[in-house]
């Protein structure tokens, strides 16, 4: 089947849908993308926003799957889009080919959203006193009232309720503790009934972080087929490809918190009553006593590392918790040798756990200075400091793991650069870039504030709330405002509640769920929302709703922030400018995900405003400018008005 047959205007998505328009881009992208399946050959597509690149890979990808019998990944970084393909597009797609080409897709989780019979089993065998709350207790008891019913898949997005989260962590699956053929129920585990429909899949819809979770196994010698997330495929396509080193320095990082022990120790302590008989009861009580003795040692070891920071070459913290851990860790192995199957099997996972919790500190607290390989440091998080170490460079793992693996990879984003594609290993591959088809010469406008100040300035606070102000007065809300850091947001926020009694709503991300906050900003008709991180991208609000972006800063990444400082010297020591090389184009690549958020369809019209003055005022704000997309720039907010209202 032709590409140009499905896209025509007589094809089966005109038929399906009533608004259709061809759109030239697309069909060239879905041209470039088959001729890459077929030859086995790596596509980098940068992709223009209303392109409709979806469909540019979705299409070919289906073709060629069903016409080769090749199973190919489609990866996503945000859960917006993941839902946008496998709840929207997808079953458009099958019903606009199900005569000519009938398809299987389905999508992907891990083993955390899905209940544990097991685990189930063993709450309500031993574990009641876990539960102390009335309403956990009921929430469990209709989770097992669903167990015996056919129809249940078992994952969490199938309750009629969202689950206590510090119940689900005792029924949700686990990878480390999965025993799986050696598990009793593995024959209706939820989740490898969810695995093996994979296996009759032609689409198989991942997100980036189950892709890499299925890569770090697949990557260690000798693994087996169970043990992989993921069924074998022979081909993936990246959407929002310009994650990719961000989501795999995650999974290639190593770090320790006081939470892996405690979940840990928890987890040996809950599984001794299976396994203490009366011949071995004095080996339970010598294990119980190993993990009280470790749980000890741990909370005064951590306590070391009261705030976050880098770790020099220069540090030395003495891996103290060693003995304990080996200890531990050969007592369970001697108590579990001689139980059943089940038991051993549960006794060897946890065991692993305890030697993965010791060569991860062994290998950050006991660095040599000489490495320049990774970066390591103390961040502070929820449960306590962790201790991490991450790979400066993606590079080599990436191309051996990934595009010296697969025999055909598609990129697509529409922000690429070939500065990130070198960062994630890609040297050699087909590339092509596709304008969008938007007419941002008509409908947009880059608003630059005459008085616009430096960051660095005393009077930058003052006058960003300033500029807020009248930019939403001129637009009458309907603004996204985006930060790049928490403090400012807050700190901005209070000053702009005032806005309040002038009938706007001001939201702001942190006071309610990310759904909950753009429900919000797009039903109520003079929306302000303020926000940051991941709100720069995955935001798609048509129309009206929003009609204003303002960027306060250029999105620098932090120098401090270890992995950024580590990767910038690492560039300084190989004679680049690490400035120019790594910062600008990442700040770069930032700043058009944020422009993006306003224009989504053909008809939107609207404003974005820079409030930073190094965008006109620096040298290499002109690298900024020259890559977003070709609205009209103005200086005067009597223009922000007349593009929006006529007047």
């Amino acid at each position: 089947m032709r590409i140009e047959d499905i896209f025509g205007m007589e094809g089966p998505i005109a038929k399906q849908h009533a608004t259709y328009e061809a759109r030239r881009q697309q069909v060239s992208m879905a041209n470039a993308v088959a001729n890459a399946l077929s030859l086995n050959r790596h596509l980098v597509v940068q992709a223009g926003t209303g392109l409709g690149k979806t469909f540019g890979y979705l299409v070919p990808a289906i073709i060629h799957a069903r016409t080769t019998k090749r199973r190919i990944l489609i990866s996503t970084k945000t859960l917006n889009l993941q839902e946008q393909i496998f709840k929207k597009d997808i079953p458009f797609l099958q019903r606009a080919l199900s005569r000519r080409l009938p398809f299987v897709a389905v999508l992907a989780k891990g083993r955390g959203n899905f209940i544990c019979r097991r685990k189930m089993e063993n709450i309500r065998a031993f574990d009641r006193g876990l539960l102390t709350q009335a309403s956990h207790i009921q929430e469990l008891q209709e989770m097992q009232r669903r167990l015996d019913d056919k129809a249940f898949t078992g994952d969490r997005e199938c309750l009629p309720f969202y689950p206590a989260q510090d119940l689900w962590q005792h029924v949700c699956g686990e990878g480390e503790n999965c025993l799986r053929r050696v598990c009793p129920f593995f024959g209706d585990c939820f989740y490898y009934i969810a695995r093996r429909a994979q296996a009759q899949a032609d689409i198989v819809v991942v997100n980036h972080a189950l892709f890499f979770a299925d890569l770090a196994v697949r990557k260690d010698a000798g693994f087996l087929h169970e043990q992989a997330v993921l069924e074998d495929y022979d081909a993936v396509v990246f959407d929002e490809a310009h994650n990719l080193e961000d989501v795999a320095t995650d999974f290639f990082s190593r770090r320790v918190t006081p939470g892996d022990i405690r979940r840990t120790t928890a987890a040996v302590s809950a599984n001794l009553r299976g396994i203490l008989v009366s011949d071995n009861a004095e080996s339970g009580r010598l294990v119980e006593a190993l993990v009280q003795k470790l749980i000890y040692e741990a909370d005064f070891f951590f306590l070391q590392f009261d705030k976050a920071f880098r770790l020099m070459p220069s540090d030395r913290y003495p891996h103290v918790l060693k003995p304990h851990l080996v200890e531990l860790t050969k007592a369970l192995a001697e108590l579990t040798a001689g139980a059943n199957e089940e038991q051993a099997a549960l006794g060897a996972q946890l065991c692993q756990r305890l030697t993965r919790i010791d060569d991860n500190l062994e290998f950050i607290l006991e660095r040599r200075g000489g490495d320049e390989e990774h970066a390591y440091w103390v961040e502070a998080g929820e449960e306590g400091v962790a201790l991490v170490s991450a790979p400066v460079s993606m590079e080599a793992d990436l191309r051996e793991h990934i595009f010296a693996r697969i025999p055909a990879v598609i990129l697509t984003s529409a922000t690429l650069s070939s500065v990130l594609l070198r960062r994630v290993g890609l040297d050699k591959c087909d590339m092509m870039r596709l304008d969008s088809p938007f007419d941002y010469v008509k409908n947009a406008l880059l608003y630059l504030p005459k008085d616009a100040k430096d960051p660095r300035e005393e009077a930058f606070e003052d006058y960003v709330v300033s500029n807020i102000k009248e930019i939403v007065r001129a637009t009458r809300g309907r603004a996204l405002v985006l930060f790049t850091s928490f403090r400012s947001m807050q700190t901005t926020f209070a000053r702009l509640e005032a806005l309040d009694k002038e009938g706007f709503t001001v939201l702001m991300q942190g006071n309610a769920s990310r759904s909950m906050l753009m429900q919000r900003f797009i039903a109520s008709s003079q929306a302000v929302l303020l926000a940051v991180a991941s709100f720069w991208e995955g935001i798609d609000v048509p129309g009206e709703a929003l009609s204003c972006v303002i960027l306060v800063r250029l999105p620098f990444g932090v120098p401090t922030e270890p992995i950024t400082q580590a990767r910038m010297e690492h560039m300084q020591r190989k004679g680049e400018d690490a400035f120019s090389a790594y910062s600008l184009p990442q700040a770069v690549l930032k700043l058009k995900q944020g422009f993006g958020r306003l224009i989504r369809t053909a008809e939107d019209r609207g404003v974005v405003a820079i409030l930073d003055g190094r965008v006109q005022n620096k040298g290499y704000g002109r690298a900024f400018l020259k890559e977003l997309p070709p609205a009209r720039i103005t200086y005067a907010v009597e223009d922000v008005k007349e593009l929006l209202f006529g007047r």
